[in-house]
């Protein structure tokens, strides 16, 4: 009998590989980290110089709700999402080397699991959109068709780099699978690829942000708001693990929606103050001055170098870490605090102009900030 060749048993495993995937399925606050399993019956392509034997690490944040299920067969991660009625949705992330088919491919694929029919390539520019984040580009991909189980949808996206592609889906009953678009897009910008063990970090539940609290809890006794300041900035945000910080905004800051990853959300002359808390220190201050870099557009720095692009300062008590990303591509200004346990994290994000107007005033803002 004639073996297979290296290249054939290659191909055989990205066809099974694929297949897989068309069978699965395809803002910051209280985290457990996972540990993703490598399952053992799934065999690997022999390492090449075109395909290394070890792929990057993934991270990423799974939003609150998404119940994290066994990583079986091809998936590095896999999760559940229940909707009314025992309705459900499934969750999987999967990686292969190589590049994973071509865009048309892959979209066409997916349709054929909704019961869609193939478009052409003209077609394919409305079928799909890009998403910035950390971690990369990503091509994203929302559709509605029908399953034997009735009317279900996709939202699925992928990632690709150099020598390995990324596949992130969720699939099931369309009202549900709606419902779940801005979680799904806050997941794909929390992901981030690097060394070490793959996690998982995982939202819990609670009350997300100061705009969902009442302006005078019941029995609170609350600073007075000094003149031209805004009303509701002393409440006190109410975060799972108890206590939490005070600040005080500026009288033009607009209060936003919240959302399940804020504590805070203002609109500041054309740019945007989110404010978020993680238990812990979130990978360390590298890691995390690292991410916004990644979002600004700019490159990574190392240890040595964390010391020039950050400053420091000390207020109520607090220490703030800063990074000053102005002037990339994607300009934001943040801050870490460490207090009580978790990280909160302070950002300042818009276009140019806006940011340039609103930096002082956000500078101003961070040493109002103080523990009840």
């Amino acid at each position: 009998m004639t073996r297979p060749t290296p290249s054939r048993r290659l191909a055989a495993s990205l066809a099974l590989g694929l297949a897989a995937l068309g069978l699965g399925g395809c803002r910051e606050r209280n985290i457990t980290a996972y540990r993703i399993p490598k399952d053992a019956d799934v065999q690997e392509p022999a390492p090449s110089p075109e395909q290394p034997a070890e792929a990057p690490q993934m991270r990423f944040i799974a939003p609150a709700g998404w119940q994290t299920q066994p990583a079986s067969g091809m998936r590095e991660a896999s999760f559940l999402i229940a909707g009314p009625g025992g309705s459900t949705a499934d969750v999987s992330v999967v990686s292969f080397p190589g590049s994973g088919g071509d865009d048309l491919a892959n979209i066409n694929r997916w349709r054929g699991q909704l019961k869609l029919p193939p478009v052409a390539a003209a077609e394919l520019p409305g079928q799909i959109k890009s998403l910035a984040a950390a971690a990369g580009e990503f091509v994203v991909a929302d559709m509605a068709g029908t399953t034997d189980k009735g009317e279900a949808r996709i939202l699925g996206a992928w990632l690709r780099r150099s020598d390995r592609v990324w596949f992130f889906k969720v699939m099931g009953p369309s009202d549900l699978v709606e419902g779940q678009k801005e979680a799904f897009t806050a997941f794909l910008k929390s992901v981030s690829l690097g060394a070490g063990p793959a996690t998982i970090a995982q939202e819990g539940p609670g009350p997300s942000n100061t705009n969902d609290l009442p302006r005078n809890p019941p029995g609170a006794v609350l600073p007075a708001p000094a003149p031209g300041q805004a009303p509701m900035d002393s409440v006190p945000v109410q975060a799972a693990a108890g206590a939490s910080l005070l600040w005080t905004a500026p009288a033009e800051w607009q209060v936003k929606p919240g959302s399940a990853f804020r504590k805070g959300s203002y609109s500041a002359a054309g740019a945007e103050v989110a404010i978020t808390a993680f238990p812990g220190d979130v990978g360390g201050m590298l890691a995390n001055v690292n991410r916004w870099r990644g979002q600004a557009g700019l490159d990574p720095v190392d240890e040595a170098g964390l010391s020039r692009v950050t400053s420091s300062f000390d207020s109520n008590g607090l220490h703030f870490v800063v990074l000053d990303a102005s002037d990339g591509p994607q300009p934001l200004v943040a801050a870490a605090v460490p207090w009580g346990g978790a990280t909160w994290f302070f950002k300042l994000t818009g276009p140019a102009a806006a940011m340039a107007q609103a930096k002082p005033a956000f500078l101003s803002f961070l040493k109002t900030v103080r523990a009840p």
